[in-house]
């Protein structure tokens, strides 16, 4: 055993790496793209390099003011670099979330002076069941993370030297990732490090800190105002959207989008700490009660805490907004953990294996009895997916495995832990019940039907997720909105396209003279029970589980009179 954990010790490095490229690289282009995050980004990129326009965001040809350009920009040069594909769409957040994964490896070193601290953390880190599915899906929320873990790791360097050259050069890099936060997601990324760094330097009693504070703002300025001030000369109604919709009404608003109670995040970090969720007590008391590390342990839990509570106080909520919590947080379980290791408290190690067996299978469980109809209203997989279900039990019985094998060996439990959610995410694109593939993945329906659709002169599409992901898979911008504008209302309003958008009773009106121009798809995504014979009547009807596509062919001039 001993000569197994040296082995793990001296190539820890070589692993993390291997690692990281099987759970994070390798996965990222083997499922289609989920409605309606994984589809916007794609598809807001797209059209960037399409159009030439890096300056202002825009959706389906409409003005789509929810975020900032940074991350765009990010996912449009991997579309240069490796193509308008699946793995090009989530690299970025994959990447980032690799870079945040150095950048842990760096600071748990400096901080606790343990190259065995380090190694654990990172593991930890890259391994939360949360970490790995927002890095391994695109959106904003690992590209954002990258920049507050650099701007809190650059703030706490700068206050630790004392040479006045290295300080300066500390708050200088705060500031450039400030900016780079800031055009990634907005004024978040300056209200959390303010949030956090305030109280800290309260206690440490070094307000006089403040005094650099010129050259963070500095750096902020010269990398984020170049683009702040062009956005605003191209769509001068930009900033006034983004701060009022974006961050005034989502944190405060009563009628808040993705409204939650204030527990929300609760449930949330429950399962996003998994597959470490049973150490989390006997690794944060051990961490605590190390009076040695007390400064940075504060820190590191300023820095866990205060976004939470935040993020929490808000009105608006979603899974991936307390993503930035998890970096401090695997920190402090990292350094706790190693300290049991060295202590062999393996009775406290193996509760944590007993939950991930206990976890992976009442999942396991679950799936056999959903996909065989004794639990649910319908069997979650058909008689035709047997295969899906199978490597859908298969993914978790891997993650039971790995609880199995640390209990009976928890001296090498840190890397057995580990890998227990890599069989669920390299298998997670072939495992999906049809009834999810046909309302979350539409591009496999749109694939089906491409000849119908890429022949229609005008494509409509009931909800927007579907109307952006028609988009991408047809290279089209011209996809219109039947009877839901969702995120789209303030693009409409702004648009001069007047057909961009038609209720049922316009579309009644308007498809009779379209159809003498060229032929007219709509697809519907519909309830379980919701039928489709109220529209008006098409040519060709393509149902699949909650798809239709309604096919209506072009008529001549002479049919219609």
């Amino acid at each position: 055993m001993s000569g197994f954990n040296t082995f793990f010790e001296k190539n820890a490095y070589r692993l993390l790496i291997i690692f990281y490229a099987i759970a994070y690289l390798l996965p990222i282009s083997n499922r289609k793209l989920w409605i309606p995050d994984e589809a916007r980004y794609a598809e807001i990129s797209r059209e960037m390099v399409s159009s030439g326009d890096w300056v202002v965001p825009h959706l389906l040809g409409l003005d789509y003011f929810e975020k900032p350009i940074a991350g765009y920009w990010l996912n449009s040069i991997s579309q240069l670099l490796f193509g308008e594909n699946h793995f090009s769409v989530r690299f970025a957040s994959a990447f980032c979330t690799g870079l945040t994964g150095l950048l842990i490896f760096w600071f748990s070193q400096h901080i606790f002076q343990s190259r065995k601290k380090s190694f654990a953390t990172t593991a930890i880190y890259l391994s939360f069941f949360l970490v790995y599915a927002v890095g391994t899906y695109s959106v904003l929320d690992a590209m954002v993370t990258l920049w507050l873990d650099l701007t809190l790791v650059s703030f706490y360097w700068s206050l630790q030297v004392d040479n006045s050259r290295q300080k300066l050069l500390g708050y200088a890099v705060m500031g450039v990732a400030a900016g780079l936060g800031f055009l990634t997601k907005g004024f978040i990324s300056l209200v959390i490090p303010v949030m956090v760094a305030l109280p800290y330097l309260v206690y440490r009693r070094k307000l006089s800190e403040l005094k650099y504070l010129w050259v963070a703002l500095l750096t902020f300025i010269v990398v984020s105002l170049p683009w702040a001030i062009a956005v605003h000369l191209q769509a001068p109604d930009f900033w006034n959207y983004f701060f009022w919709e974006e961050h005034v009404k989502r944190f405060a608003a009563e009628d808040a989008q993705h409204k939650a109670p204030f527990w929300y995040f609760l449930p949330i970090v429950v399962v996003g700490s998994l597959p470490w969720l049973g150490v989390i007590p006997a690794a944060l008391r051990q961490t605590w009660n190390h009076t040695e590390w007390r400064h940075p342990i504060i820190f590191l839990m300023c820095w866990t805490m205060i976004p939470f509570l935040f993020f929490s106080i808000a009105k608006g909520k979603l899974p991936t907004y307390i993503l930035p919590c998890f970096t401090p947080f695997a920190m402090l379980l990292g350094n706790g953990l190693v300290e049991l290791f060295d202590q062999q408290q393996w009775r406290l190690l193996k509760i944590n294996s007993w939950i991930n067996v206990v976890f992976s299978g009442v999942v396991i469980l679950v799936l056999i009895l959903a996909g065989s109809g004794v639990i649910g209203r319908a069997p979650l997989y058909q008689a035709s997916e047997r295969s899906a279900l199978i490597l859908a039990v298969t993914a978790f019985f891997g993650w039971c495995l790995m609880g199995l094998l640390s209990l009976y060996s928890p001296a090498r439990s840190i890397w057995l832990t580990a890998l227990c959610p890599l069989a669920f995410g390299l298998l997670l694109g072939w495992s999906i019940p049809k009834i999810s593939i046909y309302s979350k993945l539409p591009e496999v329906f749109i694939h089906e039907n491409y000849e119908k659709l890429n022949q229609s002169q005008f494509i409509f599409s009931s909800d927007p997720g579907v109307a952006v992901s028609l988009a991408w898979e047809l290279k089209r911008i011209d996809i219109r909105l039947y009877d839901s504008h969702g995120e789209f209302a303030y693009g409409l309003k702004k648009s001069t396209q007047t057909d961009k958008y038609l209720d049922i009773n316009d579309f009644v009106k308007w498809i009779s003279t379209a159809r003498r121009a060229g032929n007219v798809s709509l697809v519907i995504l519909h309830g379980l029970d919701e039928s489709v014979d109220t529209l008006p009547k098409a040519d060709e009807v393509i149902t699949e589980q909650r798809l239709s596509l309604l096919y209506y062919k072009k008529q001549s001039q002479d049919h219609n009179e």
